[in-house]
């Protein structure tokens, strides 16, 4: 008697907002090698910082929370010690204190082999988290509904042409939003958060949720790939919302470059460059103390830029409606099918080079990368002996 066939397993692949749009449009064979072959970064600083900053922000939330809003801002911060690593914070700190919530956070990325690439810049990363905390907390705090919150979601496979079947006719795409937050066409005048979204959503009615997604870098240039690349997060994550239950419609995300709020003697050159070429959108206003003082900069001298200028910097807000989810959730589309063309692609020629172009224009990226060694066609400037180099001051 002839037994029927073993139906075939059905795969339905699951791609990250995160750990596959971004990686896979910073380097396809960057991707391939951490992403295919679930190798971990040799040298993972680059996630060190990320992970910091987002764990004191869920941290100090959480705390805040959990005394009903009562912890005043700003919160007690004196800046670490460069030798104190592996040590506990001083007794008798409050609780709320800046030293007492990054301690554990160093420790649980230390078990997981992540650390800070110096001294210099743990400092920085405390000194970034500190104006972050103080400067959004009391904007931010009072909006937030939920914090951490996974979305998932399913979408067709969009056919590609160089495939002739298809492992599957759906795949699953997944995240994790940061902050999701409500706001009012009125109400709480004077947050800085709430402005800039009435400003930024001038036809907002009533009730809306508000993505909010930290972002450990500064504010990226017009003509920079991550600036498209944050637009199509944050609609995406809304598309990923508004199919959750309970969810209500998504007005807005809104992107917070910390880094922003703490300049460097780096940052303020970059900010003068931009400004002099056309390339932010955000600029002071013409004759006003922060034009002066970056205009008037130069390498090593200091410059003292107001607070209301730097969460301007910091603080993107992207409008959301039908038409943008539905050209960001397309754009997401047809880079799954790519992906998963170059998958079949490695299967058939047995060959990652061939199948995975090495894609990465960014010198830092490239200086960084594990594979840096034998890239086929690395960025011009990538050099890894400058790749744990900190040009915080």
């Amino acid at each position: 008697m002839e037994l029927d066939r073993k139906r075939p397993d059905h795969v339905v692949p699951e791609y990250s907002l995160t750990g596959d749009l971004l990686s896979y449009s910073r380097c396809h064979l960057q991707y391939r090698y951490y992403n295919g072959s679930a190798l971990p970064p040799s040298r993972p600083v680059q996630l060190w910082y990320g992970e910091f900053i987002h764990g004191m922000m869920e941290a100090a939330y959480r705390l805040w929370a959990a005394n009903g809003g009562a912890l005043q801002f700003p919160w007690p911060y004196e800046p670490v010690r460069p030798d104190s690593r592996r040590e506990p914070p001083p007794e008798g700190l409050a609780a709320h204190d800046i030293r007492m919530l990054g301690w554990p956070i160093e420790q649980v990325l230390a078990l997981e082999g992540k650390q800070a690439r110096s001294r210099r810049a743990r400092l920085s990363a405390y000194r970034r988290a500190e104006a972050a905390l103080n400067l959004l907390g009391p904007h931010l705090f009072p909006l937030i509904s939920a914090a951490e919150q996974k979305v998932l979601g399913t979408r067709p496979l969009q056919s590609h042409e160089r495939i002739t079947e298809p492992r599957s006719s759906r795949y699953a795409l997944r995240g994790v939003i940061d902050v999701l937050g409500g706001v009012t066409a009125v109400g709480q005048p004077g947050n800085v958060i709430t402005d800039a979204v009435r400003e930024g959503c001038p036809d907002l009615d009533g009730e809306a949720e508000i993505i909010v997604d930290y972002k450990g870098a500064g504010r990226p240039t017009l003509t920079d790939d991550h600036w498209g690349l944050g637009k199509w997060q944050v609609q995406t994550y809304a598309w990923l919302r508004e199919r959750q239950p309970g969810a209500k419609r998504v007005a807005a995300g809104i992107l917070i470059y910390v880094n922003e709020l703490s300049l460097s003697a780096a940052d303020i050159g970059r900010i003068q460059h931009e400004i002099r070429h056309g390339l932010t959108d955000v600029t002071p206003p013409h004759g006003s103390s922060d034009d002066y003082q970056i205009n008037a900069w130069t390498p090593g001298a200091r410059a003292s830029i107001s607070e209301a200028f730097r969460l301007k910097r910091a603080v993107r807000v992207i409008p959301v409606d039908e038409a943008s989810k539905d050209e960001a959730t397309r754009a997401f589309d047809r880079l799954v099918a790519e992906i998963e063309y170059r998958v079949l692609h490695e299967a058939t020629v047995g060959h990652i080079g061939q199948a995975w172009p090495a894609s990465c224009t960014d010198r830092n990226t490239c200086s960084a990368c594990d594979f840096l060694s034998f890239c086929p066609n690395p960025a011009d400037g990538a050099d890894p002996v400058h790749a744990d180099d900190e040009d915080v001051a």
